[in-house]
């Protein structure tokens, strides 16, 4: 469980973030928004990176995968194994298929595969799993193996994304724009409107086989 509790957040005297409250339970959180809406900045004030007023409780271990990252030359093993050693790191490694990228340096990987290899990492860590666009760069065959393995594990994760194709495999949404909290709750109570609002672009509801989707409507 991880909770935040009127969280603000200025950077070289701009406000980013306007007291953002929400409780993210296990299961899939999304933390949805526009680019520049301050979901990057609200993931770096759970894991300590930026300095925030109000309170965030977290109750077990977090792992954190950024969007973007620094790849050194080391090998994939090493990087691994850079972390907590009690972790069941070859259970994710067998799960996503990464076993023939251990002994190759982790500066040689494509971005899909180095992203793959950190989301392996994180899942092995952290009971809270904090997750900043774990799905770009990735094939639709990894990004449909990711969803299957965080709907099948009791954790908590927290993920950004500005795509709404994400939207069906949340478990709660959180909605922001501008820095601002716009919405919390489950997909069937988010409307088109709100949608509409905060990506200033027509946005449609549509449902196929029992499935809610949001889709850019002339």
């Amino acid at each position: 469980m991880l909770k935040l509790m009127n969280i603000n957040v200025n950077i070289n005297g701009k406000r980013i973030l306007y007291d953002i409250s929400f409780v993210a339970n296990k299961g899939i959180n999304i933390i949805l928004g526009p680019n520049g809406s301050g979901k990057t900045t609200l993931l770096r004030a759970m894991i300590g990176m930026v300095k925030y007023e109000g309170k965030i409780i977290i109750e077990g271990e977090k792992s954190y995968i950024p969007a973007e990252f620094f790849s050194p030359k080391m090998k994939v093993i090493d990087v691994i194994l850079a972390g907590n050693k009690k972790a069941n790191y070859m259970y994710f490694i067998k799960r996503l298929n990464l076993e023939k990228f251990l002994d190759r340096d982790f500066s040689s990987l494509s971005s899909g595969e180095k992203k793959l290899i950190l989301i392996a990492k994180a899942l092995a860590e952290g009971e809270n799993v904090i997750m900043d666009e774990p799905l770009s760069n990735l094939d639709i065959r990894n990004k449909y193996n990711i969803i299957k393995i965080l709907k099948e594990i009791n954790k908590t994760f927290i993920i950004t994304s500005h795509e709404l194709d994400v939207l069906k495999y949340a478990d709660k949404i959180i909605l922001l724009s501008e820095g601002r909290l716009k919405f919390e709750g489950r997909l069937d109570d988010l409307s088109e409107d709100l949608l509409s609002d905060v990506y200033k672009i027509k946005i449609k509801k549509i449902n196929l086989q029992n499935e809610a989707y949001f889709i850019p409507s002339d």
